[in-house]
C-alpha cells in the first residue's frame, strides 16, 4: 500500500508538533526563531505543506531533534 504525499506531510507535521510540544516551546517562539509566520509553521504541523529543507534542518537544531527519527524525508520530494 502507497502512502501519498499528503499523508507523509501529516505524518512530518504530527512529528514536527510533537517534538515542538515535548521541548516545551510554542509556535509563536518557534516560529520567531524560525523568521517564518505563525501560520506557515501551523501550516506544516497540519501536513497542509511541506517544509522546505532548510527550514527543516532549522527547525532539527531549534528543537533538538535528530533527523533520523522523522519519516523517511525521501520519499517525500515525489
Amino acid at each position: 500500500m502507497t502512502t501519498s504525499r499528503r499523508e507523509r506531510a501529516e505524518v512530518l507535521g504530527a512529528a514536527l508538533k510533537a517534538a515542538r510540544q515535548q521541548a516545551g516551546l510554542g509556535m509563536e517562539e518557534v516560529a520567531e526563531q524560525l523568521e517564518i509566520p505563525v501560520e506557515v509553521l501551523a501550516r506544516v504541523e497540519r501536513g497542509v505543506m511541506v517544509p522546505t529543507i532548510p527550514t527543516l534542518t532549522r527547525l532539527c537544531v531549534i528543537l533538538k531533534l535528530d533527523p533520523d527519527v522523522l519519516p523517511e524525508l525521501p520519499e517525500m520530494s515525489d
